[in-house]
């Protein structure tokens, strides 16, 4: 247990950030996910292989994750199954890049203020077909779209490789994963 917390102490992180803490979380994912599709060939970006789904539609499906939690907050009732499949997000790296770009602008722009509000979070989590409700605060939900955006994230470095296109070697990694690897291995951080 002491080595745990000499480790965050070394890597000048807090067990509680707060909700900024949270909203500069979800800036670096979508800031990471805008500098790999900068460059990247339309071809890449359509590119399907090994079963898995194209890049762009777990770009697009970020985008969507975040778009429904902004949606759902004038309700206090989030939907994350309110997809907008086959949008031009999916298909061009320019349209996702303008994606990214305003949701950036939401989180950026987002009000910290009520951080414990309570919301209602309603997903798909069998293929019954039943929706699932719970119980939730925003600051729990701003933590989700971080750990689902670098579970994406992941998946798009490892497809943007596989096609040859390069890809820094931290991305798509988890913020304690860069913490605990020695500076002298995880590269140059943003």
């Amino acid at each position: 247990m002491a080595g745990r917390a000499d480790s965050r102490a070394d890597s000048g992180t807090k067990p509680d950030g707060g909700t900024e803490r949270l909203v500069a979380g979800g800036l670096a994912c979508l800031e990471q996910c805008g500098d790999l599709l900068r460059d990247m060939p339309g071809v890449v970006f359509t590119a399907s292989g090994g079963g898995n789904s194209p890049i762009g539609t777990h770009v697009r499906h970020i985008i969507d994750r975040y778009r429904c939690f902004f949606e759902g907050l004038s309700q206090a009732r989030i939907n994350y199954d309110d997809r907008r499949r086959g949008t031009p997000v999916e298909t061009g790296p320019k349209a996702a890049l303008a994606a990214i770009a305003d949701t950036r602008n939401r989180l950026d722009r987002f009000d910290p203020a009520p951080r414990s509000r309570k919301v209602q979070v309603c997903e798909l989590v069998h293929h019954d077909g039943v929706a699932t409700s719970v119980e939730s605060t925003i600051d729990r939900e701003l933590m989700g779209l971080i750990s689902h955006s670098i579970h994406h994230i992941a998946i798009i470095a490892m497809l943007a490789r596989s096609h040859g296109h390069p890809v820094p070697e931290h991305l798509g990694k988890a913020p304690s994963t860069l913490a605990a690897t020695p500076p002298s291995r995880r590269g140059t951080l943003p």
